[in-house]
């Protein structure tokens, strides 16, 4: 028979998991109105001071719990970086990119969120870059000019389960903050996948 602690870690480990599918599900609905917000011109940001370190490191621990097969990795600054944002916004930008890099690898592998701003006496472009790279299959050339229009599958990854929407309604809150999502290549197949973007801290 299970110990009271025991069972008191098994619910609590249950709980978290409902928890966390609560919030896919409810990004998968928010991508739904979004995207009905966007053909009408309904679409805006409400920004404010915004931690962006802090931001992303809640939404990977939101994820854990999902996602107990895959080793998620952040690669962040140790201070705060602050910037005026929309915080709903780019947690759901966060959420889509983590759940797209959990759902399209295997099991046993790792996702890697890094988030770094340029040193300003680099020539600094005043912004801060975040990625996300998991050890999934590649997209293929020939499929990367379809990657961010909506409802489109990318044959690759047709079998999984979404709603075509995510990428596409990612991009568009960061152009809507003054930022670039992109795709970024890799020389070789099998080195995964990385997207990333930037924002304007100002």
């Amino acid at each position: 028979m299970a110990r009271p602690t025991q069972r008191a870690e098994t619910i609590q480990r249950g709980t978290k998991v409902i928890i966390s599918q609560a919030r896919r599900l409810t990004r998968l609905v928010n991508d739904l109105l979004d995207s009905s917000r966007l053909n009408s011109g309904q679409f805006t940001l409400v920004r404010q001071a915004c931690d962006i370190v802090a931001l992303a490191s809640e939404v990977v621990e939101e994820l854990r719990p999902v996602a107990p097969y895959h080793t998620v990795v952040l690669e962040i600054p140790s201070t705060s970086i602050i910037g005026k944002w929309d915080r709903g916004r780019l947690e759901q930008v966060l959420g889509n990119l983590l759940d797209n890099a959990i759902k399209y690898s295997d099991e046993h592998t790792t996702v890697t969120v890094r988030i770094w701003e340029e040193d300003e006496r680099d020539n600094s472009d005043d912004s801060v870059h975040v990625s996300v790279h998991n050890q999934g299959a590649s997209i293929p050339s020939a499929e990367m000019g379809q990657l961010f229009r909506p409802y489109v599958r990318l044959q690759a990854t047709s079998a999984r389960e979404g709603s075509g929407l995510g990428l596409h309604i990612t991009k568009s809150i960061i152009e809507a903050h003054g930022g670039v999502l992109r795709l970024v290549p890799h020389t070789a197949e099998g080195q995964g996948t990385t997207f990333s973007f930037d924002l304007p801290l100002h």
